[in-house]
């Protein structure tokens, strides 16, 4: 039994990263709480509700008391309501302990601190590690300026862990110190991990989140880091198809359902990759490494020949591999655009009709199938408003013209994924916003 939404750690080679927590929402300081005692898994055992025969999860509102305690607790969320966790957290949070000062030493006594407690029945689990951080990992993104400044730091990333084990959604919860881009080395790192899904009722089900601590301790005089650009979710132009990657999948891999692996490459100046090396592999033995290897010559990046910096950058490379033979679980979450239309381009494919009309003001979606080159194609009107003045045809217009990253910073793939991009499109005497879609729903 966890106490807390699962919080990782790492203690590797000098390297390691503390426990930490989420921060309050109410709390505009910036500071997040340092956990250093959890409730002991037999407390949280003998603490679930008599009659629940179910997970559940509590969260309690504090406030930090003298020696790292946690005082005057109420519950801000349970769930399930009315199975009796909200008690059952109230009587083992006493339990828990936070470092009693903050980054600058200042005494934490009297700042709210959000606490969460999971509660789990009998054959449930929460994430936990299959491919942790190594040292090398970690070595690997040391950020540049902070290698050369001599400054170590840290980052605490957030992400969800889907049914298969791999983390997606990563953000930054915290940093420091910052201008050092501590937080962007650590998202770097996570397309390489893997976990356990989150186990409910026997059955692996998505929703599990998790927070990875990772720390950098200030190098040392002539520490062998790797200082050279490495860059994650360049803009590619061209990735494998869905059926490419299909066709990648691994002869000695029969009997896995899924994998991933990792590659570090130089970047061409032609916009390819070159010299990919493996940095990571789950299962390893299977044959993914080299399947990766093989793909990585069908990626292409919009490079500016011209940049004579290319020669000093190098690419990380994730992949995401699903046994052909089970259903297609990728899902598109965060569209990251890299062409959208220019105010004059939307002013331009401002409906006729609706101008004739005089309406001023309107909305359209247009459905489409995103391509290996990040293209979106086979277009088609979704919706419109108002009805009848060709919204849905300036959407189309609009799709048709755009172009987004076909390959994601986890490792998938967008070839073949479904998309519904909805627009605002406004006419005046001035040049309209160019159209910026907030998102889309595969």
């Amino acid at each position: 039994m966890l106490s807390r939404p699962l919080v990782l750690g790492l203690l590797v080679s000098g390297l390691f990263a503390c426990s930490a927590h989420a921060r309050d929402e109410n709390d505009k300081s910036g500071w997040r709480p340092r956990f250093t005692a959890s409730v002991p898994p037999d407390k949280m055992k003998a603490a679930h509700p008599n009659g629940a025969t179910e997970s559940g999860k509590v969260a309690l509102d504090c406030v930090a008391a003298a020696g790292g305690k946690l005082a005057d607790c109420k519950v801000a969320k349970e769930d399930p309501p009315g199975r009796g966790f909200g008690a059952a957290a109230l009587s083992v949070v006493g339990y828990e302990r936070i470092k009693p000062t903050d980054e600058a030493g200042a005494s934490v006594v009297g700042r709210p601190v959000r606490t969460y407690l999971n509660f789990l029945a009998p054959g449930d689990a929460n994430p936990d590690w299959l491919r942790k951080p190594t040292p090398q990992d970690i070595a690997n993104v040391f950020p540049k300026k902070a290698l050369q400044d001599g400054v170590g730091g840290k980052a605490v990333i957030g992400c969800e862990v889907t049914v298969e084990g791999f983390l997606q959604n990563c953000k930054v919860l915290s940093e420091t110190p910052k201008d050092y881009a501590f937080g962007a080395a650590g998202l770097q790192i996570m397309p390489q991990l893997r976990m356990t899904p989150m186990m409910r009722g026997g059955k692996a089900v998505p929703g599990g989140t998790v927070e990875i601590p990772i720390n950098w301790g200030a190098p040392a005089p002539g520490s062998d880091f790797n200082s050279t650009p490495v860059i994650l979710d360049p803009p590619w132009i061209r990735v494998p198809t869905q059926a490419e990657l299909n066709a990648a999948w691994p002869k000695a891999a029969a009997g896995v359902a899924s994998a991933q692996a990792a590659l570090r490459c130089i970047l061409a100046k032609t916009g390819q990759l070159r010299s990919c090396d493996v940095i990571s592999e789950l299962p390893r033995g299977k044959g993914f490494g080299r399947a990766a290897q093989d793909l990585s010559k069908l990626f292409q990046v919009n490079v500016d020949p011209n940049d004579k910096k290319l020669r000093d950058y190098r690419v990380d490379l994730p992949f995401r591999f699903r046994d052909p033979a089970l259903p297609d679980n990728r899902k598109l979450t965060k569209p990251y655009w890299t062409a959208t239309l220019t105010p004059e381009g939307m002013a331009a494919i401002y409906p006729e009709a609706a101008i004739k009309a005089k309406v001023l003001a309107g909305q359209g979606a247009a459905s489409c199938v995103i391509t290996a080159e990040g293209r979106l194609a086979n277009c088609e009107a979704a919706r419109e408003s108002p009805a009848g003045l060709d919204f849905g045809a300036a959407a189309v217009k609009a799709a048709s013209a755009m172009r987004m990253n076909p390959w994601t910073k986890e490792g998938d793939t967008l070839d073949g994924l479904k998309i519904t991009v909805p627009f605002q499109f406004t006419f005046d005497d001035t040049p309209a916003e160019a159209a910026k879609p907030p998102g889309g729903q595969p």
